[in-house]
């Protein structure tokens, strides 16, 4: 099942939830509801989530039982750790910054599923473009006395 969405695919900003609706009785109940952070975490992130959970948090068992290291693991349960710290209804904190071969390389190990790799790929492009360069600053320093 696709992810809900969470942000407005127009401007970006979060989305809100105001209607509940019952398939079964077609019941519509509308108002203004706290959005989960366990909303925005992408199809990777739940079935880690799925595995920490029946493993009970044991970090070796999660290693035998999806084939990944140790420090992917960590690096996996700090993302999850990242996207619960977020307020109900805001957008959680920003993941950390890594370079584009860096993604390509988790791609390819398959420590990072192709989807999320692209969103990675599109943030750090989008980020690129509004974040100034600071090779250029280096480059106007060295001409000073």
């Amino acid at each position: 099942m696709p992810n809900v969405l969470t942000t407005c695919p127009s401007c970006r900003h979060p989305l809100e939830i105001t209607a509940l609706h019952c398939p079964h009785c077609d019941i519509v109940i509308q108002g203004r509801f706290h959005n989960s952070p366990a909303l925005s975490l992408s199809e990777d992130q739940l079935a880690f989530l799925k595995v920490f959970v029946l493993s009970r948090g044991n970090l070796k068992e999660i290693e035998r039982i999806l084939g990944i290291s140790y420090p992917t693991v960590r690096n996996k349960l700090d993302q999850l750790v990242e996207a619960f710290q977020g307020r109900p209804g805001e957008e959680t904190s920003s993941p950390p910054k890594v370079s584009r071969n860096e993604i390509l390389q988790r791609i390819a190990q398959k420590e990072l599923s192709v989807q999320d790799g692209l969103k990675l790929l599109d943030d750090l492009a989008r980020n690129a473009v509004t974040e100034p360069s600071f090779g250029s600053l280096d480059t106007e320093m060295e001409d000073e006395p």
